[in-house]
Order: C-alpha cells, then sequence, then structure tokens
C-alpha cells in the first residue's frame, strides 16, 4: 500500500487538478474574456470595464475563494463523525482524515498541495 503522504499527495492532486484548477481556468477566462462560444457573457460585459489592475486584484480573490470553499469543504469530513473519505487499495482503507494532520488545511498551507500541484497558478 502506498504511504500516508503518497495517498494525500494523489488525493491532492486530483482535487487541485479537478476542484481548484478547473474553477481558476473557467474564472479567468470569463474575467478576461478568452471563453469559447461567448460563455458567460453577461460577466464578461462587466468585467471589460475594468483596468487590468482591477482584473488582477478579482483574479487573485477568485484563487482565495477557492481555497477557502475547498478548504470549508474538507473541513465537513474532518469534523463530523458521520462523514468520511476513503483511500481504497485492494482490500485496505484508509480515512483521509485520519492520516492527514489537518486534511483541510493540506490545500491552502505554505507548499501544500494548490503550490505544489496547481498548473494555474504557475501560469500566473
Amino acid at each position: 500500500m502506498k504511504t500516508n503522504k503518497e495517498i494525500l499527495d494523489d488525493f491532492g492532486k486530483e482535487v487541485v487538478r479537478n476542484v481548484f484548477d478547473d474553477n481558476y481556468r473557467y474564472s479567468k477566462n470569463i474575467l478576461f474574456d478568452n471563453t469559447k462560444w461567448g460563455e458567460g457573457k453577461e460577466f464578461t460585459e462587466v468585467f471589460n470595464k475594468l483596468s487590468s489592475e482591477d482584473k488582477t486584484v478579482i483574479s487573485k480573490y477568485f484563487s482565495e475563494s477557492l481555497k477557502t470553499t475547498i478548504f470549508s469543504f474538507l473541513s465537513i469530513f474532518e469534523e463530523n463523525d458521520q462523514f468520511k473519505l476513503y483511500y481504497e487499495e485492494g482490500q485496505e482503507k484508509v480515512n483521509l482524515a485520519d492520516i492527514s494532520e489537518m486534511l483541510k488545511g493540506e490545500p491552502i498551507i505554505e507548499n501544500g498541495w494548490i503550490d505544489r500541484f496547481s498548473e494555474e497558478l504557475k501560469k500566473d
């Protein structure tokens, strides 16, 4: 079976790729009017009136908002015994909250999942 660190990193990569990066990319595309087929037009029309400095601030806000959302979502599994997140390999399974010192903090701490695995933040 993988080590606890490997399990948490694998889960973190999935969270960052499928939650943080997908949503951050989508938000930035709307903010900077880079959407396909006019998607989010009602938002891009407003955002197009902003200066590039304002757009940079809003982009940072999107990033922070997503981090807070992920933190809040993972806290459900850390703070409520009736909700569990498991990693299974063969017949073995481990509760992710049990193998992490603070599951909800894993994405947002310095050198956490988002810092290490986000492809979108590397573009900024």
